[in-house]
């Protein structure tokens, strides 16, 4: 790469500060060169490279060790659920803010007051990032995988990067890709030029490697195998090999508090109930590498029901009988008598909208739910409706 002139003696170098150390004694110092003549480059590209190399390296070495603490006290589980075979209350690591940047603590996610654990998807999801394995949720939608994973790191002070797949989904998009901006320099004279420059554009997953932060690959059915073998090496805990990219960030390798997890609505080997359109028959090779696999079903109907009643205000007897109905529901999504099944969020919808028509909770279930549905399945689930709210 092309050098920079030392304005005090017209040396072309890479760093003017280290040319007057070595060749000037240090007189002028680098303040003064910079008052002298405030215009002027005091690196070359080549140099800056050399430095964000270096400042890589370091941000890879520097691991936070965390501080362990009590489940019991992190998440408000009660001690018989969470102690271990030594009759001791299970730890886990919970890492310091303090020692965060910006860009890290721009990726932590806020802890959800109302939100309410899981305790053994809890201790699943912890166990996946506290011994470094690729974790997977998958289940049907609105059984909470994704913030299940979310709210862990929230409390554990993880920084968390989701990033969505589609079918179109490329490698570019997780890896980054050379775009062409525009870079204002400005001569000796004080004139401003603006030239159109190539820079690589680092992806989230090479990001989130070199900064440490959980990378969740959401909806990870939905991409496509091709795009998704990209994983695998990082998924094995090796470097990622980013081959157009250039010299500095060709080669990441894992900072120690990076973790890989994912979610999807099936586990790769396709839909069977007709429900989520555009998954894709996945490649088993692929899914071996998760260390973890778990299915994520509803929660209990007490624990639901406290959910609804406290995301949307109303009481716990009327969230009760919205639970009822999604029981129905379920069960005859299950048994083939309608063909889809409710979220705990469009329950929550549900609960919103009745306190708005003012108790109707039967139109409020209709607005967050059965009106999508077929004519003949939105008879069928307006009469659980009608029996239990009349």
């Amino acid at each position: 790469m092309a050098k920079i002139k030392c304005e005090l003696d017209g040396a072309m170098v890479h760093s003017v500060e280290i040319h007057l150390r070595d060749v000037h004694q240090g007189s002028p110092t680098l303040a003064d060169y910079r008052a002298k003549w405030p215009n002027a480059p005091i690196l070359s590209e080549e140099a800056k490279d050399a430095i964000r190399r270096k400042q890589v390296e370091k941000a890879r070495l520097k691991a936070d060790v965390g501080e362990r603490q009590p489940l019991t006290e992190l998440f408000g589980f009660p001690a018989d659920k969470v102690t271990n075979s030594q009759k001791q209350v299970m730890t886990a690591r919970v890492y310091d803010k303090s020692t965060m940047d910006a860009e890290d603590l721009a990726f932590l996610p806020d802890v959800d007051k109302d939100y309410i654990f899981n305790i053994d998807l809890t201790k699943i999801g912890l166990m996946a990032l506290e011994l470094n394995k690729p974790g997977l949720f998958w289940g049907f939608h609105g059984t909470g995988k994704t913030t299940q994973w979310e709210q862990i790191c929230a409390h554990t002070n993880r920084p968390f990067q989701r990033v969505q797949h589609t079918i179109n989904t490329e490698e570019a998009h997780v890896l980054g890709q050379w775009m062409v901006v525009s870079e204002v320099t400005t001569d000796a004279a004080g004139n401003e030029h603006v030239h159109a420059v190539t820079k690589f554009n680092l992806g989230p997953l090479p990001i989130a490697m070199m900064r440490g932060h959980v990378y969740c690959a959401d909806e990870y059915d939905f991409g496509l195998p091709s795009v998704l073998a990209v994983y695998q090496p990082v998924m094995e805990g090796k470097a990622l090999i980013i081959k157009d990219a250039p010299p500095e960030f060709r080669v990441i390798r894992p900072h120690p508090n990076f973790r890989f997890v994912a979610t999807g609505n099936t586990n790769g080997g396709g839909d069977e109930t007709g429900l989520y359109q555009g998954t894709q028959i996945q490649n088993a090779a692929n899914y071996s590498r998760f260390g973890i696999t778990k299915q994520v079903g509803y929660m209990d109907a007490k624990v639901e029901a406290a959910v609804v009643a406290g995301k949307s205000g109303i009481r716990m007897q009327e969230a009760t009988k919205i639970i009822q109905y999604a029981q129905e529901i379920r069960k005859s999504f299950t048994g083939g008598q309608i063909s889809n099944t409710v979220s705990p969020r469009e329950l929550i919808n549900a609960a919103i909208f009745g306190v708005v028509t003012g108790g109707n909770w039967r139109e409020g279930l209709a607005l967050a739910f059965a009106n999508r549905l077929s004519p003949a399945d939105n008879e069928v689930c307006d009469q659980f409706a009608q029996r239990l709210f009349g």
